[in-house]
């Protein structure tokens, strides 16, 4: 229903103020509707706090009798930092409950929906569920597959290049694209690149266009062909520089790794088996279990993209493309080489923006058949 759709969005819109504070749990909203109005608004905002539920039953008061509660993540069932807020729910007399997903956690999906209708509640579900999962793909991809979240930025030329034929990759899209590009490093754990675009093009990796926290900054490299004087080991975030290694390069390189953990850097050297989805797998797993990082913003080059690809470890792919034609260059996927298109990898397109002159475009990957 149309109204049904309207109070979820009030919900999501809820919910994204908690980005930041709440992690690692998800983002949720919630609203109570009574008499065709909002009664309770409520969101979840901080971790350990209690649940969106929660604070919109308590804004809503006595009026919660017989209302209609809308949440935008299925309410738990479960003692965890804080008790169950289907509970909660029944004990305040909601009469129905529309919920925008299923919470993947395995302590809650399904078992929230469940009890609220054995209290006799009517329950709806999946109403604008895709946009309910955007907010919270990082607490998804986390809970379901216990791994960072990964997006993979590409800045190309019409012609999908992402530097020209000597490397010069600056500036290739406009302005705003930029400013999109340190809003994402804001939010994200990590920014991590290869080699290559270090020696390239020296990245600070921090956030300067908007405010925000930076994040850390991970390099993945095979040849320690990195220079000392490259900024992420030399400016005064260098304690959030961590270079990913295979066990194999480490002990060849060892000089090299004393000098940089002197500085601060902090090295991973994750496997002996340098076939990409071995050292990606392991590098992910770390990261998430030994770092606690839970989203990463990749940021290039053209082996580290399809890298990514080919292991099948990108969630999402943001595309911001310049009305320029160069005509020869470093190709953003340049690595891969399928033999035939049925061959090719598969998006589907969620999203088109204009960012200044450019094109922004939001792709996840099709599922396998």
């Amino acid at each position: 229903m149309k109204k049904d759709s309207q109070y979820m969005l009030k919900c999501l819109q809820l919910a994204e103020q908690g980005r930041g504070e709440v992690e690692p749990n998800p983002m949720v909203g919630c609203v109570i509707v009574a008499g065709g109005r909002i009664v309770g608004k409520g969101w979840h905002q901080r971790y350990g706090g209690p649940h969106a539920e929660v604070e919109a039953l308590r804004d809503a008061g006595a009026n919660a009798r017989g209302a209609t509660l809308y949440v935008s993540l299925e309410p738990c069932n479960h003692f965890g930092k804080t008790p169950p807020c289907t509970e909660a729910i029944i004990d305040a007399g909601i009469r129905k409950v529309v919920i925008g997903m299923p919470d993947p956690n395995p302590a809650v999906k399904g078992n929230g929906a469940q009890r609220l209708r054995e209290a006799g509640v009517t329950v709806v579900e999946d109403v604008e569920r895709e946009r309910c999962e955007a907010l919270n793909e990082v607490y998804i991809v986390n809970t379901v597959h216990r791994r960072p979240f990964v997006l993979l930025k590409v800045a190309q030329t019409l012609d999908g290049h992402v530097a020209a034929l000597k490397g010069t990759s600056h500036w290739i899209t406009s302005e705003e694209s930029r400013t999109e590009v340190h809003r994402l490093r804001s939010i994200y754990d990590a920014v991590l690149v290869g080699a290559e675009t270090v020696r390239k093009d020296n990245p600070s990796l921090n956030v300067r266009h908007v405010k925000g926290r930076d994040p850390q900054r991970i390099i993945l490299t095979r040849s320690w062909h990195l220079p000392l004087s490259a900024a992420v080991f030399s400016d005064d975030l260098v304690d959030h520089t961590i270079v990913v290694t295979s066990k194999k390069s480490a002990r060849s390189n060892a000089s090299h790794i004393t000098r940089l953990r002197k500085r601060g850097v902090r090295v991973l050297d994750v496997t002996t088996d340098m076939m990409e989805y071995a050292l990606l797998k392991s590098a992910l797993k770390q990261l998430y279990d030994e770092f606690g990082i839970r989203s990463i913003l990749v940021e290039g080059g053209a082996e580290v993209f399809s890298a990514f690809l080919r292991a099948r470890f990108a969630d999402r792919l943001d595309i911001f493309t310049a009305p320029k034609i160069i005509g020869q260059g470093r190709a953003a996927f340049s690595a891969l080489r399928p033999l035939h298109l049925s061959d090719a990898m598969r998006f589907r397109v969620e999203d088109v923006l204009r960012m200044g002159e450019d094109v922004y475009t939001i792709l996840r990957p099709q599922p396998e058949e």
